[in-house]
C-alpha cells in the first residue's frame, strides 16, 4: 500500500516536472525518466552521477534536507564530478640541480 502511494507520488512529480531538476543555484537540469527516478529516491548522505540531457555532461547530484520556517525543504546540489584541473606544474626540483 505504501509503495503504491510512493510510486503514485513519483509518477505525479515526473508528470509535473518532466524530468527537470532545479539546483541550489537555480540552474535547470534535465534527466531521463530512469535517472530522475534514481534522483527522486536518493537518500540524504548519498550522491550519484547522472548525465544531464540539457548540458550533455555527467553531473554529481546530492541533496540536503533543510528545515526552514517549520517546513522541510529538499535542496539539490549539482556539481561536476571531474573538475577542470590546472596544468601540471614544472618540476622545479630537477631544474634546480646542477650536474
Amino acid at each position: 500500500m505504501i509503495t503504491m502511494i510512493i510510486n503514485a507520488l513519483f509518477s505525479f512529480t515526473l508528470f509535473i516536472t518532466g524530468g527537470h531538476v532545479i539546483d541550489t543555484k537555480f540552474g535547470l537540469h534535465h534527466y531521463s525518466d530512469e535517472d530522475y527516478k534514481e534522483i527522486f529516491f536518493l537518500q540524504s548522505p548519498d550522491s550519484i552521477s547522472k548525465k544531464c540531457i540539457k548540458h550533455s555532461v555527467v553531473e554529481k547530484i546530492s541533496y540536503k534536507n533543510l528545515h526552514r520556517e517549520g517546513k522541510n525543504q529538499r535542496d539539490y546540489e549539482i556539481s561536476d564530478p571531474y573538475p577542470i584541473q590546472d596544468k601540471p606544474q614544472e618540476d622545479t626540483f630537477n631544474s634546480q640541480r646542477s650536474y
